[in-house]
């Protein structure tokens, strides 16, 4: 069961690591004229500069569905049992309810159901899996409800169940459960890495990235580091905004950014 929780987190790293490409993948940028403008703001061939606070920038993940009914499992119907405790990645405690709740599904079949435990930031789910050593079928998911977002987020994976007999409780597992929205059918790995041009520092704890479409946020990350960008559509244009603390204001990037499904990686001259 472990070999299963850790194929998961290590998929979710790979696509950190695929966001993160050579130069060869980067889009570079023709160096720009810049013109300044009245009221701080800055225009370039490549981008906009305008004076501003740090802005509060998140994406809106709020939806109806309703919980799912999951049935508990019936232990005495299988041969094992495993206690894993996953913990709530930091981008959905925010929203954790009284009503959340984790479940285990192999071969679509309720095998854990969990509710919250914990409180503040540190958030956790201590899951019964119950399973048999062999004759098992090899989907495995995961399905997290969000009572606050009204949402259920879904992992999924194939591999045997319970096959190295690790029993047992595992702690401070976090699983990427962004990466299973059910609200947005599409993600784009971004990677926007700055360029400062001017002598502008970067401060990766404090600057952003947002990527828009129209004025829906639909993606927010730090400087150099992957992020996922939320779509519906294959092809839908997006706008890309660096907020600078340094520089005490935000650039928009001229160029459209399409939103493909895939990885892109951007260098912004600052």
């Amino acid at each position: 069961m472990k070999a299963i929780l850790n194929s998961l987190l290590f998929a979710a790293a790979l696509t950190l690591t695929w966001g993160c490409s050579s130069d060869d993948d980067v889009v570079e940028k023709p160096e720009s004229n810049v013109v300044e403008e009245p009221g701080g703001e800055v225009t370039s061939d490549i981008s906009h500069f305008n004076v501003s606070e740090a802005p509060a920038w998140a994406v809106e993940m709020h939806s109806d569905q309703d919980k799912p009914q999951f049935q508990p499992p019936e232990p005495a119907r299988y041969e094992n049992k495993m206690i894993v405790m996953l913990r709530l990645q930091e981008e959905l405690v925010p929203f954790s309810t009284d009503d959340d709740q984790m479940a285990v599904l192999v071969g679509g079949e309720c095998r854990a159901l969990s509710s919250r435990s914990g409180e503040g930031e540190v958030i956790y789910f201590v899951l019964n899996i119950y399973g048999n050593i062999s004759g098992d079928p090899e989907e495995f998911a995961i399905c997290y409800y969000s009572g606050g977002l009204r949402q259920e987020f879904w992992r999924r994976g194939e591999n045997g169940f319970l096959n190295e007999l690790n029993i047992g409780t595992e702690s401070d597992f976090v699983i990427d459960l962004m990466e299973g929205t059910t609200k947005y059918a599409r993600q784009t790995v971004v990677t926007v890495t700055p360029n400062p041009t001017d002598g502008t520092a970067v401060d990766i704890a404090n600057d952003r990235v947002g990527v828009f479409v129209g004025d829906e946020c639909r993606g927010v990350g730090r400087p150099g580091i992957a992020f996922n960008v939320f779509h519906q559509q294959e092809g839908e244009q997006a706008q890309v905004r660096y907020y600078s603390k340094s520089k005490g204001g935000i650039y928009t990037l001229r160029t459209p950014l399409t939103l493909s499904a895939g990885v892109e990686a951007i260098k912004f001259d600052l």
